[in-house]
């Protein structure tokens, strides 16, 4: 269980008073493995893993919402000459798989799923094991970012290029320029504390905004996206 916790968790002595209790009980007659909240059961699972992988997402959940001084974007990100590019997106969108090819590629690997932001709109490295899918299949195996040749991002940055990308089998590279507004906008639904306040949200994405742009594409094989993206970047060119 402890593995499923949030990447940087410590064991602590005592419990805050104001804390949640998430909860996995062993198989009970006639149920499964059981996840509960505050007592209130969530889920049932048959199987360990299943279950595992629940309480993996609540708990980060709960931590993406309960934040006091972060927001939580789902987006790839990786570190380029001192600034930082966001891949937003859902699973199954192939972020992850592009951050694998963009590490590759030469760049700082700072998270494959979340994007950190802090007021300023800088983006903090959450930098758990890459979670890398084989083609066509929903099961995950963790890649850490050394077996890509890769180093890991230490310290905030500000964010350059927004890239809303979307694996298509048979997509091609070629970026269109997003406005300011529609990226923040966009952004929004990739948010988790959205719901929760929705004004510490808009203000933090527009900061993040303020020296970025955006583009949007589909794209094949991550390969060649990576280089583009990188390449952009270097050159600072805003349409692509």
């Amino acid at each position: 269980m402890l593995a499923c916790a949030p990447l940087g968790t410590q064991i602590c002595a005592s419990r805050s008073p104001a804390a949640r209790q998430f909860s996995l009980l062993a198989p009970q007659d006639p149920g499964g493995f059981r996840l509960t909240i505050d007592e209130e059961i969530v889920a049932e699972h048959p199987d360990l893993q299943p279950a595992l992988e629940q309480l993996a997402r609540n708990l980060m959940v709960h931590v993406a919402n309960y934040a006091p001084d972060r927001i939580f974007v789902h987006a790839g990100v990786v570190g380029w000459q001192g600034h930082a590019l966001v891949l937003p997106g859902t699973s199954f969108a192939g972020k992850t798989t592009l951050v694998g090819e963009l590490v590759r590629a030469g760049a700082t690997y700072y998270s494959d799923e979340y994007a950190v932001l802090d007021e300023h709109g800088r983006v903090h490295p959450y930098a758990r094991d890459l979670q890398m899918r084989r083609p066509g299949s929903p099961e995950q195996t963790s890649v850490a970012v050394e077996h890509l040749n890769g180093t890991v991002g230490t310290a905030p940055l500000p964010v350059l290029r927004v890239a809303f990308v979307e694996y298509k089998e048979s997509g091609q590279w070629n970026p269109e320029p997003v406005s300011t507004g529609m990226a923040v906008l966009d952004m929004l639904q990739h948010t988790i504390p959205v719901q929760r306040t929705p004004a510490r949200v808009m203000a933090t994405l527009a900061k993040m905004m303020e020296n970025a742009t955006a583009v949007r594409s589909e794209r094949g094989e991550a390969c060649g996206a990576a280089h583009a993206l990188l390449a952009a970047m270097a050159v600072g060119e805003s349409s692509i």
